[in-house]
């Protein structure tokens, strides 16, 4: 994105429209291939004094926010409140949608806190993305639509979609600031709690784990064993064993399924692993559970 024979940013209501007389409509939503293939799928450094804009998209974009140079992974949004410059550099195989809002829009609360929020930019993996994303679909059904009751249908869905960004983006902070606060081994069990939670149906081995995290296998051990008190091997044991018991406990599937759940490719080596560790065999912790749960159930009936 050059800057040469730049002297200022410019500010427009729609990019590259010069009108200051608003928007043509309540809001405005278009394809992000729309706009950028006018530009050479270049959008310059610009910015938008009574607008904010929610971005969807579904591949991967070269950012300029605020003078930071930004890769995303696809899919992500991107919320840019009013007054911040933005740019973007698209490919022609772009897929996105931009919705754009006027500020006057907002009720007041709603507005201050948009006008005074950062950038936020959420990636797949933020709980609700998948709502969210739903939402700003539907926004852009209605805004095409002539519906009874469009208005208020775009408003309230605006409303609700500005409300769960950002508070996902004040969760991300805090999660940040969080992770901010703890010592590095701290952070690298955290990487390897999430990294377990993620796969250890796959019996992944502790040097993956380590290999993933970027540190040696002894480095994974001593973290663990300092501050969990267990190796990791043992923790990916415990955790197999956790979702074994409940599912055992709580659920009528078979052994054999649980087994095919947890990854083990034969039910023999699952009781096998389950006995060593528990002492017993998964049917005979079922069939002591059950007892157990007979039990409490007979002795409350008059």
């Amino acid at each position: 994105m050059s800057a040469a024979g730049r002297h200022s940013v410019p500010d427009f209501q729609l990019y590259g429209d010069p009108q200051r007389s608003g928007l043509p409509d309540l809001i405005h939503v278009e394809t992000i291939k729309d706009r950028s293939q006018l530009y050479g799928w270049e959008i310059e450094p610009h910015r938008h004094y009574g607008l904010c804009q929610i971005f969807w998209f579904d591949s991967c974009v070269g950012i300029d926010l605020d003078g930071r140079s930004i890769q995303t992974e696809a899919p992500s949004i991107l919320l840019v409140p009013p007054r911040v410059v933005h740019g973007f550099c698209f490919s022609p195989q772009v897929i996105g949608t931009v919705t754009t809002i006027p500020m006057e829009l907002l009720r007041g609360e709603d507005a201050q806190a948009v006008a005074q929020s950062p950038p936020i930019l959420l990636a797949v993996d933020t709980p609700g993305f998948d709502r969210l994303t739903q939402a700003l679909h539907i926004i852009g059904e209605e805004y095409r639509s002539q519906g009874s009751g469009r208005e208020r249908a775009i408003l309230a869905l605006i409303e609700l979609s500005l409300a769960w960004i950002r508070r996902a983006g004040q969760d991300k902070q805090a999660e940040a600031e969080l992770k901010g606060r703890l010592g590095n081994s701290e952070k690298r069990i955290a990487v390897f709690l999430d990294l377990l939670e993620r796969s250890y149906t796959n019996h992944r081995s502790t040097s993956a784990y380590a290999a993933e995290i970027g540190i040696s296998k002894a480095q994974l051990t001593r973290d663990c064993r300092n501050f969990l008190g267990r190796s990791p091997l043992q923790i990916i044991h415990d955790r197999i064993l956790q979702e074994a018991n409940r599912k055992l406990a709580y659920t009528r599937t078979a052994v054999t399924q649980i087994s095919d759940a947890l990854g083990f490719s034969d039910t023999g080596y699952f009781s096998r692993f389950y006995r060593q560790r528990m002492g017993e065999t998964p049917s005979q912790y079922r069939a002591r559970i059950d007892a157990r749960m007979i039990g409490k159930t007979t002795a409350k009936e008059p």
